[in-house]
């Protein structure tokens, strides 16, 4: 709640800033924005993931291409409680992801509700580790059980590609929010999930394959900044 409250603040900060514009100026050939999707981009499935950056050029006064990038690493350590003469060793819980994605725009450019539609494709990889805080007895081998991209923890390897319908609207000559849906293809693949036992034993088992076609919303809330 606090994290919404806080963009929304942001966002009416920067509709006062006109940046020397209070009215709505259409995009012409080399404009550009940075973009921040707040809520998340739709090719990274990653739950704990908290935002995205983006690059979008205008390469005409209707077609824009756009790019985005984003990447989380997250570590938790797990903290293991050693008895009075033992020995032992935390453990942790991670998770890095990487995506991007890239889409093409056709805009109407006439005015502050701009509908517009397009294409793209995306990629998401994400890895998991946990390692089991383990403790034991002084004089005894310390051995902590790991387990490699869990299945029940996102590890995954995704290839999206989709069409797209939007509406942008300008809060300004330099802000604006915009909203989108998607209907696309998905393919992934699971990685191999390794155990390796506290005694050492490691035992792989072969990830699976889903696909998906269908509708979904995204980019619920992606704000604009244009470079002008």
């Amino acid at each position: 709640m606090k994290k919404i409250i806080i963009v929304l603040m942001g966002i009416l900060l920067l509709s006062n800033l006109s940046f020397g514009q209070t009215k709505y100026v259409p995009h012409v050939k080399g404009d550009s924005a940075m973009l921040f999707e707040f809520s998340g981009l739709g090719f990274l499935w990653a739950d704990n993931y908290r935002g995205g950056f983006g690059y979008k050029k205008f390469l005409n006064d209707k077609t824009a291409v756009r790019g985005s990038f984003a990447l989380n690493n997250e570590k938790e350590t797990i903290v293991e409680y050693i008895p009075v003469g033992w020995v032992g060793e935390d453990g942790s819980d991670s998770k890095f992801s990487i995506g991007l994605e890239v889409a093409g725009e056709m805009h109407k450019n006439k005015g502050k509700v701009d509908p517009y539609y397009g294409a793209g494709g995306g990629f998401n990889m994400t890895r998991t580790k946990y390692i089991e805080p383990a403790s034991e007895p002084q004089g005894t081998a310390l051995t902590a059980m790991e387990v490699k991209n869990n299945f029940g923890d996102g590890a995954i390897t995704a290839f999206t590609f989709f069409g797209l319908l939007g509406v942008e609207y300008s809060i300004n000559a330099a802000v604006s929010l915009a909203a989108e849906y998607h209907l696309g293809f998905t393919f992934g693949s699971e990685p191999d999930m390794v155990v390796k036992a506290a005694s050492g034993t490691e035992t792989s088992y072969s990830g699976g394959k889903y696909s998906n076609f269908g509708i979904n919303s995204v980019g619920v809330l992606t704000l604009a900044i244009y470079l002008k």
